[in-house]
This record gives C-alpha cells, sequence and structure tokens, in this order.
C-alpha cells in the first residue's frame, strides 16, 4: 500500500507540472480526476468503516466429532464493509491443548448484513473457542487502508459420538468397566456403625485395609454400615500433554470418545459416575457427576474445558486415593492411551 501511495503523488506530481507547463482542457481533466477518483474512492472507504462492528455467529452450538461448524459473520450496520475490499481473519482454539488455527474469509461486498460465511472442520472432539481475530481492509484503489482487532469468542462443543462398548480398543486408546468396578462414596447416611472380624461370606470391598494391616496375615477387620451404601464409578480421565499439535488433538479425542462410551455403559446400568480430571490451573482434582444421558453430556463438556498438562493421571489418582471424603475398595476406571 505504501509502495502504491507514492507512485500515486509521482504521478499526480507529474500531471499537475505538466498542467503548470501545458495549459490544455486535457491536462487539466486528467488532473481532475486523479483528485477527484481518490477522494470518492476514500469517501466509500470512510463510510464503510463508520461504527464498524463485527459478531460471530454459529448455527451450533453443539456438534457431533466429524461434522463441520458452519460461522457467518454480521455486520453491525449494513453499510459497513460495503464499499471496500480486504479479508477477516477468523481464529479457533482447542480450549483443552490452547491449540489454535486461523483461517481467513474474503468480505461480501454490497450493502447487506453479512459480512462473510465459512465453515470449519470439526475433525476432534473438545470445545472450540471461535471468534473474529481481525479485519483488513482497503478503498478499489489501495490507497487508504487500516487492520483492525477484535475482541469476544463463540464456545462450540464438538462431541464424542454416543457409542456404549464393555471393552474397546481402539487406535491404543484403551478401558475396562465391569460391574465389578465400582467404588463406594461416602454419604451422611452411610457412616460406619462397627468394625468386626472377618467372617466367610463377606465381601471383601468391606475390609478395612489399614487396620488389617496391623494383624497377622490371614486376620481381617470388616466394616459393617448402617445403611446401604451408595454405588458410583470414578472414571480417571488422563489428560498429558505430549505431542505435537495434531497428534495430541487426535490422542485427545480418542481419550474423550472412550470417555462418553464408559460413560454410557455406566449410566444404562444404572449407576451414578463420576469423572476424576487433573486441574493444572486448582493444582486438584475436578470431579463431575453424572447419572443419566442428560448430565452425561453436560459432564463431558465440563471435562473437555480442562486445560491439558503434564503427568495429570497420575497425580489425579494420587489426589483421589488421599481423599478422606472417599472410602476406595476397587481400582477406578482409568482412560489413557500410551
Amino acid at each position: 500500500m505504501l509502495k502504491r501511495r507514492i507512485l500515486y503523488f509521482i504521478c499526480l506530481a507529474v500531471v499537475f507540472g505538466v498542467n503548470i507547463f501545458y495549459v490544455e482542457y486535457q491536462i487539466f481533466i486528467l488532473l481532475v480526476l486523479m483528485i477527484a477518483i481518490p477522494l470518492v474512492s476514500w469517501i466509500m472507504y470512510a463510510i464503510s468503516d463508520v461504527s464498524l462492528g463485527l459478531s460471530l455467529q454459529v448455527n451450533k452450538n453443539v456438534v457431533q466429532v466429524g461434522n463441520r461448524i458452519k460461522i457467518r459473520i454480521v455486520k453491525k450496520n449494513a453499510c459497513n464493509l460495503a464499499f471496500v475490499n480486504g479479508s477477516i481473519t477468523i481464529k479457533y482454539m482447542y480450549c483443552h491443548t490452547g491449540d489454535e488455527f486461523m483461517i481467513n474469509v474474503p468480505i461480501k461486498q454490497g450493502i447487506r448484513k453479512s459480512a462473510g460465511i465459512t465453515d470449519i472442520s470439526a475433525d476432534y472432539c473438545g470445545n472450540i473457542c471461535v471468534g473474529v481475530e481481525s479485519i483488513e481492509i482497503c478503498d478499489y484503489l489501495g490507497l487508504f487502508g487500516k487492520k483492525k482487532q477484535f475482541a469476544g469468542v463463540t464456545k462450540v462443543s464438538v462431541m464424542p459420538e454416543e457409542t456404549t462398548d464393555r471393552y474397546m480398543e481402539a487406535d491404543r486408546a484403551n478401558a475396562y468397566y465391569d460391574e465389578e468396578n465400582e467404588v463406594y462414596v461416602k454419604s451422611a447416611s452411610d457412616e460406619v456403625s462397627e468394625l468386626r472380624e472377618y467372617r466367610d461370606g463377606d465381601s471383601p470391598r468391606n475390609i478395612h485395609w489399614k487396620r488389617s494391616s496391623i494383624l497377622a496375615e490371614n486376620d481381617f477387620i470388616v466394616k459393617e454400615y448402617s445403611t446401604n451404601i451408595n454405588k458410583t464409578v470414578f472414571i480417571v480421565v488422563d489428560t498429558d500433554w505430549r505431542g505435537e499439535k495434531s497428534w495430541r488433538l487426535s490422542r485427545m479425542s480418542r481419550i474423550y470418545a472412550e470417555m462418553m462410551s464408559q460413560g454410557l455403559a455406566c449410566a444404562e446400568a444404572g449407576l451414578t459416575g463420576q469423572y476424576i480430571v487433573w486441574d493444572m490451573a486448582k493444582a486438584d482434582i475436578v470431579r463431575v457427576t453424572f447419572y443419566d444421558n442428560a448430565s452425561l453430556k453436560a459432564a463431558v463438556k465440563v471435562v473437555m474445558d480442562i486445560r491439558c498438562g503434564e503427568g495429570t493421571v497420575n497425580k489425579a489418582c494420587q489426589a483421589l486415593y488421599e481423599d478422606d471424603r472417599l472410602e476406595i475398595t476397587t481400582e477406578p476406571v482409568i482412560i489413557t492411551e500410551n
């Protein structure tokens, strides 16, 4: 644009000089045109730039993985961007990894509300923040222009497919679930009423392992509860940060898909489930409970919003076992990938 301006002023100076030495109406008309045309172009540019405002709209805030997210950029005023050339830069970021992508959308000229339409492919599971990063415009002659930054994003959840499996092995993403893989969550009414010696027929889940550790090898102490305890399946989700951009997004997409699968199996069995995820920002575990299909989808969205980190699955398991509020009698389900 700078070179074009310099060239324009050089030409204008030459025509102006010729007009001084040669009083010819043709040259004068040329001088007038060289001033008037850029002036008209600037006026049209100024009209297009007055109170410039844009908003981004998506057709759906929840889409299935593999589909496309349709994006429409809407102008604040119909005259905005009506008489200019340029492009709009859209940035979208996966919340759990922080990986960013950019696309450029050509500006639609004319007096209309729509400034541009595009779509992006929802190739990976996760929550995506989509927004207008910037807009670059110039007049028709390329003499005037600007680049303007924008703020504000729209969040879109790319959900895994709803498939249920007891055992699933796909692309090295492994997890196992069965009816025996349960943990117990104590509530106010689930107090231990007494401790006694182990008797034949007692469930191994009720053994008090800490008390039993000081006894002889084959002696055990058993806990008796005043009421029936609530069964909850703990599902630890590995959100470890590793690999380059496309590989880690693909890895986390497979983990989220298996997380959804195990959650559906849990809900269909009539059990309460709880996702356990290590939150790097809080330096603690996040526990998200679900009990049916609707609460499961909400729980998956919460998990996909948590930022990935290093060594998260080990930290989550350690914090889980150190939680005094829980009575863990069997190993939790761990969703991970090598």
